[in-house]
């Protein structure tokens, strides 16, 4: 009895799990025909077969300067500048000063560079008044344009600063030497006139007209050891200083015909 009950309960297990798989094989079924739909049927694009490769064609972005349009500055051109900035004898040499064109200017071409336009130099030497009467030195080099924001290297001269002459670019305080000299003379002028006049006084008066050399021949001693000490003294003084104002008009020139770019 016992053995025919253990083979019914087998017999019974394994249909249980017979069912199951075929169970599970049914509902695996039904999934896939409800949700994996066939490959003619989808909207969806296909999977690229390999990583896209990046184009070496783009054009890379290059500096304005180097796609902008040149222009011609004729040589000689004369432009004239205002100072952006006070530049005296005691500005340090190296020092970048800016200025800004006070007249439109044309380019060979044609092309206008209006007035406003800016420039910028640099202060090449300087000193200040020196002893022996030397004047005080400012040396600039106005070296750069900016047009229409494009930095263009130049060559110029400065021709003109405050409407005084200026040579090789060298902006020079007066040279005081002998002005200095002729300044310390004058106490010395002053006595000898006033010793003559008291001779000539001295000269109509009876019995002191014979002693009325003696005040003119004192002022001439006095003149003449002044009128020689006086260029010993004045190698120890200094010449005139230099100061330019912002404001300041300089006029420069163009050395050689200058490409620019804007």
């Amino acid at each position: 009895m016992r053995k025919i009950l253990a083979t019914l309960l087998l017999f019974s297990f394994i249909n249980l799990n017979v069912s199951a798989v075929e169970f599970d094989t049914s509902i695996d079924e039904t999934i896939r025909k409800d949700y994996i739909l066939e490959s003619s049927e989808t909207d969806l694009p296909a999977l690229p077969n390999a990583i896209p490769t990046v184009s070496n064609d783009i054009p890379l972005k290059t500096d304005v300067c180097a796609t902008g349009k040149t222009y011609i500055l004729k040589n000689g051109t004369k432009i004239t500048l205002s100072s952006q900035n006070t530049i005296t004898n005691y500005t340090r040499t190296g020092t970048k000063v800016s200025f800004v064109s006070q007249n439109n200017v044309y380019t060979k071409d044609g092309s206008l560079i209006t007035a406003g336009t800016l420039f910028k130099g640099t202060v090449t030497d300087s000193h200040p008044p020196q002893i022996t009467g030397n004047g005080g030195l400012i040396e600039l080099r106005i070296d750069e344009i900016y047009y229409n924001g494009v930095m263009s290297p130049l060559t110029t001269t400065i021709s003109r600063a405050n409407s005084q002459k200026v040579f090789l670019s060298n902006i020079k305080g007066e040279r005081k030497y002998w002005k200095n000299t002729a300044n310390l003379t004058k106490p010395a002028q002053k006595v000898y006139k006033a010793t003559r006049e008291m001779t000539g006084t001295m000269a109509v008066i009876p019995v002191v007209n014979i002693v009325s050399f003696v005040p003119v021949v004192a002022g001439l001693a006095f003149f003449a050891i002044n009128a020689t000490v006086a260029p010993i003294i004045s190698v120890f003084k200094k010449g005139e200083s230099i100061s330019l104002p912002a404001g300041t008009k300089f006029e420069i020139k163009i050395d050689g015909n200058t490409e620019i770019r804007g």
